[in-house]
């Protein structure tokens, strides 16, 4: 059962000001203090942020299995604070893009949430991990993660024994990443009431990445995604005009081809000039072309998008991006793209200094509650808590 004891009060400061507006969700008073003491130890403990160190180092008496109750068994809700906290965000930064950047979480094991073996095309090895999705608000000074999901394999979805040891809820099932990632941005959209930003992410690994982009697509979110140079697209609607004309079009409307073999067709392409990420690097030439794409198994027509192939010199391999924001020049659809990088490098710091991966728990409520304390650690960091807008839109 899970404590009731009421933790005492710290002295009032800009934690304690930050979590009392926060984690104001949270139905009870004991709740709302020990998501303080989590807090404070996910900003301040140095090394691993084991909750026994945590409550250790914080409150300065044996309250460790307290601590742990409420991130394992505690019945609060996540996605009010998670909620709360995005729409704080989102008055204090002005965010640019919903950035989706995923983290493989390494395990020993077989019996904590979601663990499995599985190979990480990313890192290009095999880890005993689970595999985290979250979803930043980003502009140009940084992103913060306000939503995550866990991706549950196949067994997880599967064996009642796994999902009761792991306490999963009977609604919740092993789904392919794309459709987490779905569920996730749309539920910022309908159920959270953010203003929509356009959606940014690498999906080079992703399965059913045609999926990914048609559904966004349906529901009407603009988009810009690194997209692997394998892709499979339809040459452009604009390519009909031009084909009988240009030998090197003939054939090509209609024509299955893999990205990084599409810029070969110079059919009402545009280059633009990029300046580098870094100031030592050369400048890239980006090439922007109409394509279209389509889901397998759909009835629909395909859809028209934009392919923009990054071209770099000295032989560096290029990079393709997907986008439906038409209406946007090459080098500001690319500044936006670029965001992806800025939250990796963010969800580096997350893992390094925020406690990400120290999650001991096993269970999933366990690892949102953890995973929603992190949020809220490095939004503290980010931004305080000082904007009486972002207070009164959260009511």
């Amino acid at each position: 059962m899970y404590a009731s004891t009421i933790v005492p009060r710290i002295i009032p400061d800009a934690v304690a000001s930050f979590a009392d507006g926060v984690f104001s969700p949270m139905p009870r008073v004991d709740q709302r203090r020990w998501a303080e003491v989590y807090l404070r130890g996910l900003l301040l403990v140095e090394g691993k942020k084991t909750v026994r160190k945590i409550a250790d180092s914080i409150l300065s008496i044996p309250a460790h299995q307290s601590l742990q109750q409420f991130i394992n068994q505690s019945p609060w809700e996540w996605e009010p604070v998670r909620a709360l906290l995005a729409r704080h965000i989102q008055a204090a930064e002005r965010p640019m893009a919903w950035v989706l950047a995923r983290t493989a979480i390494p395990k020993r094991g077989d019996r904590s949430v979601g663990v499995e073996r599985q190979f990480l095309p990313e890192a290009g090895r095999t880890l005993n991990c689970q595999i985290g999705v979250g979803a930043f608000l980003a502009n140009s000074s940084g992103s913060i993660p306000v939503n995550w999901r866990i991706l549950l394999p196949r067994r997880w979805g599967d064996n009642m024994k796994l999902r009761k040891s792991a306490y999963i809820p009977d609604g919740v099932g092993a789904q392919p990443e794309w459709r987490e990632s779905i569920d996730m941005v749309s539920e910022m959209d309908t159920e959270w009431g953010l203003a929509r930003a356009p959606v940014i992410a690498d999906i080079r690994h992703l399965r059913h990445a045609d999926d990914f982009i048609t559904t966004l697509m349906d529901r009407g979110f603009t988009f810009a995604l690194e997209v692997d140079g394998s892709m499979k697209v339809l040459g452009g609607a604009h390519l009909s005009a031009v084909s009988s004309r240009r030998p090197a079009l003939r054939g090509a409307t209609g024509k299955v081809v893999a990205v990084r073999d599409y810029v070969q067709y110079p059919g009402a392409q545009r280059s633009s000039v990029l300046a580098p990420v870094k100031a030592e690097a050369r400048r890239s030439r980006v090439v922007s072309s109409l394509v279209r794409i389509h889901a397998g198994g759909r009835h629909t027509p395909p859809r028209v998008v934009r392919l923009l192939s990054e071209i770099f010199p000295l032989g560096r391999p290029a990079r393709f991006w997907i986008t439906n924001l038409a209406d946007h020049r090459v080098d500001s659809v690319m500044s936006l793209a670029r965001l992806s990088l800025r939250s990796k490098e963010d969800m580096q710091k997350l893992e390094d200094r925020f406690g990400l991966r120290d999650f001991e728990g096993r269970s999933f409520r366990g690892w949102h509650h953890h995973m929603t304390m992190v949020s809220a650690a490095y939004a503290f960091d980010k931004i305080g808590w000082g904007h009486d807008s972002a207070l009164c839109s959260c009511n």
